[in-house]
C-alpha cells in the first residue's frame, strides 16, 4: 500500500531521536565555544572604562562587563596592534586575562611621556611613536570637562575675562576683547572617562591616588557663531609642549601646527552660522573637523615630533569680539605610565610573543610588571623538583593568593607554578636551593585565545549603568 503523499512518516525510535538531537546541539555549543564565540566575565578593572570590572563605593554595587570573545579570527590570522585581547597569563597559565595588545613580534618598546614608542629588535635607529589610528583613538578618549554633574550650560573649569555678556541657559557671547581660558591643566585624573551614573561611586586606587601627570594628548571639541561684524576667533591648544592653534577668519581658516607649519583650511566663517569645531592631537597626529550647515572640512597629519613632556598644558578662546560659544568638551587620551616597579620601561618582545598593557595604564597589572620568582635546587628536591617557576605577586588585594607566601611559624615557603600546582619547601630546601625573580614581559603567540567583540552585559536593574556595545 502506497504512504500517503505529504504525510511525515512518524519515527521508530523517539526517544534515540530526541537524544541525537541534543547531543548534536551540546556538540555544536562546544564546538562554538572551542572554536568560534565564548563569552567572559570582566572581573578586574584593569581595562576600565573601556572594560568594567570594579566594586563601586558605599555599596552601591558592582559592575562586570561581560564579554563576547570572537575566537575564530586568531585561527585564521594573527592578532593586531591596539585589537583588546584575551590570553592566558603566562605566569599562570590557568588564569585568563583580557588587555590591549600594543607591542608586536620583533619590537623594542618604550614608554615617554605618556606615549608608546618602538624600532625593530636589535635596531640602532630611532624610536618612532605609535600612533593609534582614529576608529581605535575616537573610542578611548576620556571626558574631562563637563564633569559629571556640572551644569552643562555652564563654563564650569574655565577662566572667563574680557567684554562679555555670561552665559545663562544659552551661548556664551563674546562682545569685545574677551579670554576664555583653562583653569587648571589637564592630568591624569584616575575617573576621568567614566560613565557619568557611576563617576562619584568608582573607588581610586592603585598609583591614580597619587598620578597627577600632565597630558600632552587632547581634544576639544564646541560650537561657536560668528555675529555679522565678527573679529577673528583664535584657539590657542598647548597639548603639552606641543602648541597648535586654530584661527577662524572671514575668509578661511589658518592651523599652526607643533611642527612650525601653518595650513591654509579651506572654511569661510558666514554670519549667524554655527560652526562645530573638532580639534584633536593624539600620538602626534591632528585631526581638525569644522562643520556647518552649509560645507565641512576634515584636515589630518602624521607629525614628525621629537619626544617630549611638560608639567602644563593649556587651552584658551581669544578674540576681539563678535563671538558666541557654546560650552566646550574637553577630552584626554590614555596616558601610559612606566612600570610600577620603578623598573627601566623600555621592552624587548622576542618572535612569537606580544606585549600586552591595561587602559586602566593607573591600576593594571600588565606586561610592564610581570615577574616570575623561580626556585632551582642542584640536587633535585625529594619529589624530583630542579626548577618551579610561578609569578611574583606580592601585596595583592586578596593576600592569601599573595606568591609565594611564608606558614604562620614561617616553617615553610609555599609556591604556586604557573600550571598551578602548589609546592611546598622547608627552610632547608632554601638555603640549597637558588631563588631568582625575571621579568616576563610579553605573552607567547599560542597563549592568545580570541579578541574582544562586544559588551552585552550588565544592564540595569542588575548593574546602575548600561553596558552593551562593541569593543573597540
Amino acid at each position: 500500500m502506497a504512504k500517503e503523499k505529504g504525510k511525515k512518516e512518524k519515527s521508530k525510535h523517539p526517544l534515540r531521536d530526541n537524544i541525537e538531537v541534543i547531543v548534536f546541539a551540546v556538540a555544536m555549543s562546544l564546538g562554538l565555544k572551542v572554536f568560534a564565540l565564548e563569552a567572559y566575565q570582566i572581573p578586574t578593572g584593569s581595562m576600565q572604562p573601556t572594560l568594567m570590572g570594579t566594586q563601586l563605593r558605599d555599596g552601591q554595587g558592582a559592575v562586570n562587563d561581560r564579554v563576547l570573545v570572537d575566537k575564530f579570527s586568531y585561527l585564521v590570522r594573527d592578532p593586531e596592534r591596539w585589537e583588546v585581547v584575551v590570553f592566558r597569563y603566562p605566569l599562570i597559565v590557568t588564569q585568563n586575562y583580557v588587555k590591549r595588545l600594543v607591542g608586536l613580534p620583533g619590537e623594542e618598546l618604550e614608554i615617554r611621556h605618556g606615549d608608546l614608542w618602538a624600532r625593530p629588535l636589535g635596531s640602532e635607529e630611532d624610536m618612532a611613536i605609535l600612533q593609534k589610528p582614529w576608529n581605535v583613538q575616537e573610542h578611548l578618549w576620556k571626558r574631562v570637562l563637563p564633569r559629571p554633574g556640572s551644569n552643562p550650560f555652564q563654563w564650569n573649569g574655565w577662566r572667563i575675562s574680557g567684554d562679555h555678556i555670561p552665559a545663562g541657559d544659552g551661548p556664551l557671547q563674546l562682545t569685545g576683547k574677551s579670554t576664555v581660558s583653562l583653569r587648571t591643566p589637564v592630568r591624569d585624573e584616575y575617573r576621568d572617562g567614566y560613565p557619568d551614573a557611576i563617576f562619584s561611586s568608582i573607588p581610586v586606587q592603585g598609583s591614580g591616588a597619587n598620578s597627577h601627570r600632565a597630558v600632552s594628548d587632547l581634544r576639544l571639541t564646541c560650537t561657536a557663531t560668528a555675529s555679522a561684524n565678527a573679529n577673528p576667533l583664535v584657539i590657542q591648544l598647548d597639548a603639552g609642549p606641543f602648541p597648535i592653534t586654530l584661527s577662524l577668519l572671514s575668509d578661511g581658516a589658518k592651523l599652526a601646527l607643533p611642527n612650525g607649519i601653518t595650513e591654509s583650511i579651506h572654511f569661510a566663517t558666514k554670519a549667524n552660522e554655527a560652526i562645530d569645531i573638532d580639534l584633536a592631537f593624539w600620538d602626534h597626529q591632528v585631526r581638525l573637523i569644522l562643520t556647518s550647515d552649509s560645507q565641512e572640512t576634515v584636515y589630518s597629519s602624521s607629525l614628525s615630533l621629537e619626544a617630549n613632556g611638560s608639567p602644563r598644558n593649556s587651552v584658551s578662546f581669544n578674540t576681539d569680539g563678535g563671538w558666541s560659544l557654546n560650552p566646550a568638551s574637553l577630552s584626554r587620551d590614555i596616558h601610559y605610565l612606566p612600570p610600577f616597579s620603578g623598573a627601566t620601561p623600555r621592552f624587548e618582545i622576542a618572535e612569537g610573543h606580544y606585549f600586552m598593557m591595561g587602559d586602566n595604564t593607573q591600576n593594571s597589572l600588565d606586561g610592564r610588571d610581570w615577574e616570575a620568582r623561580v626556585f632551582r635546587f642542584d640536587p633535585p628536591l625529594a619529589d624530583g623538583s630542579s626548577e618551579v617557576r610561578g609569578d611574583h605577586l606580592q601585596h595583592g588585594s586578596d593576600p592569601f593568593y599573595d606568591n609565594p607566601r611564608w606558614s604562620a611559624n614561617r616553617e615553610f615557603l609555599t609556591h604556586r607554578d604557573e600550571w598551578g600546582n602548589l609546592h611546598q619547601f622547608s627552610r632547608a630546601d632554601l638555603t640549597h636551593g637558588q631563588d631568582l625573580r625575571v621579568s616576563v614581559p610579553t605573552v607567547p603567540r599560542h597563549y592568545i585565545l580570541g579578541k574582544a567583540l562586544a559588551v552585552f552585559l550588565p544592564i540595569p536593574p542588575f548593574a546602575p549603568v548600561w553596558r552593551i556595545g562593541w569593543v573597540h
